[in-house]
């Protein structure tokens, strides 16, 4: 893995080249697909993901701070990327913002490895990355939740790219809400301002006007690793091993989900 930050430069550029070209919604049609959730630093379950043998791989976002080897894990990534961009989708989390960087952990990991001036090429790849993707008309996949503001799919494709640090309120949404069952609605969530929190009624109605059958989301440790909500209408999917959780996958086989342990 190259780890040079002359040749990360170079990866990065073509990378941002593919991303360039990719719609913020993305749609695929496939038989045979893996979903892999936050991996913070995780880079032995990318690899180990990454070699599962699906036909395409999709990342919920979350791929640096917090974990040992955030640097390796997103290069491992951007490399992928580059070498298949129709087989990997690398989908935007909340951790792929300078503010989280700044915080938690990926800047300073950057800055002491190349020098601080390094950090700015990961951050303008994050600021292409895409928002979402919908996989055979019929689920949704994003790192957080479904946001208030917004009633059709469509809306999310006019949010424009590239964006640092995320202002955009639908995006916001897209990388920081939660579902929760004490609402049926919307709410505020704990996670700050202009994050919410949805509930069962919001999610089905959602769904339902945008003609899809389930929502396939990250952004949450869960403690099996994967979690169920609203009569399986939502899947939270988390693989990073540093919580404490075995790393955990869904893997779409001709439409049907089945839970894997990377």
């Amino acid at each position: 893995m190259k780890t040079n930050i002359d040749e990360i430069r170079a990866v990065a550029q073509d990378l941002i080249s593919i991303l360039q070209k990719e719609k913020t919604l993305i749609r695929i049609n496939t038989n045979d697909a893996l979903i892999i959730g936050d991996t913070h630093g995780d880079v032995d379950t990318t690899v180990d993901g990454l070699g599962y043998g699906s036909d395409i791989y999709v990342f919920l976002g979350d791929y640096v701070d917090r974990g040992p080897y955030q640097i390796e894990n997103i290069v491992e990534l951007m490399h992928a990327k580059v070498e298949e961009p129709s087989k990997i989708i690398l989908l935007r989390g909340n951790h792929e913002t300078p503010s989280m960087n700044f915080g938690y952990g990926f800047y300073d990991v950057v800055s002491r490895r190349f020098g601080r001036g390094a950090y700015g090429i990961f951050a303008e790849v994050f600021a292409h990355l895409p928002l979402a993707c919908i996989i055979n008309d019929r689920m949704l996949l994003l790192h957080g939740g479904i946001p208030d503001n917004i009633t059709r799919i469509e809306e999310i494709e006019s949010i424009k790219r590239p964006e640092e640090e995320v202002t955009d309120p639908v995006a916001f949404q897209i990388l920081w809400n939660d579902p929760t069952y004490y609402v049926d609605e919307f709410s505020s969530s704990p996670r700050g301002v202009g994050a919410k929190l949805f509930g069962r009624k919001a999610l089905i109605r959602f769904l339902q006007t945008n003609n899809l059958e389930i929502l396939i989301r990250a952004h949450e440790p869960v403690s099996k690793g994967y979690e169920y909500m609203f009569d399986k209408k939502l899947l939270t999917i988390f693989s990073c091993r540093y919580y404490g959780i075995k790393p955990c996958a869904a893997r779409i086989k001709n439409n049907s989900i089945n839970i894997q342990y990377l």
